[in-house]
């Protein structure tokens, strides 16, 4: 069993293994006897960003700050976002499959397309609302041969909410997804998170799966929090 592990903006692998490492053990506690070996791969994103000013951990400093895509949207438009998928597809290729994946902020709202792209339907969307000035399936993911994941665990994900990415969204994912929230947040508008949450429904229920926590826009650490990780992604693959 493998999960990607795919980070935020400013951050590396490295530096998001370090944060996980609770996480981490148990995961590996919970599914140990169901799924022996199980796998989490920790990339970094392909765009180098220059150093922030002002103190920086070691890790940071090793490993430097990457991004998936440009984090402030131009007009609603992510450049390098093209450029992520082709990264993330040739990760499942060359390391696949997976069964699932964990993203926080930029990286969740990445997980979330990436799991969409990978449902039997989308195809068929992305030619749809094409016509309608959307963007047109990646090609990188046209001719992948990958399954469509069994599970999405987002914290503090986003929704790309410019028309050109409808088809991400319409029809909306069914993929399971679990959505971490901050309520304290202060980098992701929470709009834009409640959007990706209304864009995931599990089951004929049409049900949405979300944890609010008390911090901002962090990785959740407390007991109850990774608990619930370690049981949704249980849930998913046994």
């Amino acid at each position: 069993m493998k999960i990607l592990m795919i980070h935020g903006s400013r951050q590396s692998g490295q530096l998001f293994r370090a944060k996980l490492q609770a996480l981490e053990k148990l995961i590996h506690r919970a599914l140990g006897p169901l799924q022996p070996g199980v796998e989490l791969v920790y990339p970094t994103a392909p765009f180098a960003l220059e150093s922030s000013t002002g103190a920086t951990s070691d890790l940071r400093n090793r490993h430097g700050s990457w991004s998936w895509f440009e984090s402030e949207s131009i007009e609603g438009l992510y450049p390098g976002l093209e450029g992520a998928l082709e990264s993330i597809a040739s990760l499942l290729k060359d390391s696949g499959p997976f069964d699932g994946i964990v993203g926080f902020s930029q990286g969740a709202a990445a997980a979330v397309m990436v799991a969409s792209l990978l449902e039997g339907n989308r195809k068929d969307a992305f030619a749809r609302l094409e016509a309608e000035a959307g963007i047109p399936y990646p090609a990188c993911f046209a001719s992948l041969e990958h399954p469509p994941l069994k599970f999405v665990v987002s914290i503090s994900g986003y929704v790309a909410s410019h028309p050109d990415y409808r088809a991400f969204y319409d029809p909306v994912i069914r993929t399971p997804v679990l959505h971490f929230l901050g309520s304290m947040d202060t980098v992701v508008d929470e709009n834009a998170s409640m959007r990706l949450v209304q864009n995931c429904q599990v089951g004929d229920e049409k049900k949405q799966i979300v944890i609010w926590h008390s911090g901002g826009h962090v990785v959740p650490s407390g007991k109850r929090e990774l608990a619930a990780v370690a049981h949704f992604i249980k849930s998913n693959v046994s």
